[in-house]
């Protein structure tokens, strides 16, 4: 697991700490809102970036379109994005995700209603003190995979 950090805007901790995982391959509106409503839980919030190799294995060929480094810049560029860390490794099994997180000393993981891993998160997550809450439904037409074929490159 690689923690590096990115800059970001600076604000007061007031709520505790909020983290967020993902692909964020091709950036869009779906993504701000997610990043928006994440932000609402609390006064910091941090950047998960699945590293190129997970986002591989994960969507297959041909992706991510972006790599992890423009991945991580274009996060760490948003005024509502305090810090950026990258995730590598090979697990990706909810108790990776604590080992993760715990160092963290997060208050909340933020999702999406859609997350198919919703209930092992919660269950894994209390473990370790961190509060999993879903901030946004499923925002229809609005992914990277729709990105994707849209624009022809998968």
């Amino acid at each position: 697991m690689n923690h590096r950090d990115m800059g970001g805007g600076e604000r007061t901790p007031d709520q505790g700490l909020v983290v967020v995982t993902g692909a964020f391959d091709l950036l869009h509106v779906g993504h701000l809102r997610f990043l928006r409503a994440a932000h609402q839980l609390g006064g910091t919030l941090v950047v998960g970036v699945e590293s190129d190799e997970r986002v591989l294995r994960w969507k297959g060929p041909g992706r991510p379109i972006q790599s992890q480094e423009d991945r991580c810049e274009l996060l760490a560029a948003l005024r509502i994005v305090d810090r950026v860390f990258l995730i590598t490794g090979e697990r990706v099994d909810p108790e990776y995700y604590v080992e993760l997180l715990r160092p963290l000393g997060a208050r909340y993981l933020a999702v999406t209603a859609d997350d198919p891993f919703l209930a092992e998160k919660r269950e894994a997550m209390a473990r370790v003190g961190v509060a999993v809450r879903v901030v946004i439904p499923r925002i229809e037409n609005h992914s990277t995979t729709r990105l994707v074929r849209l624009l022809g490159l998968s």
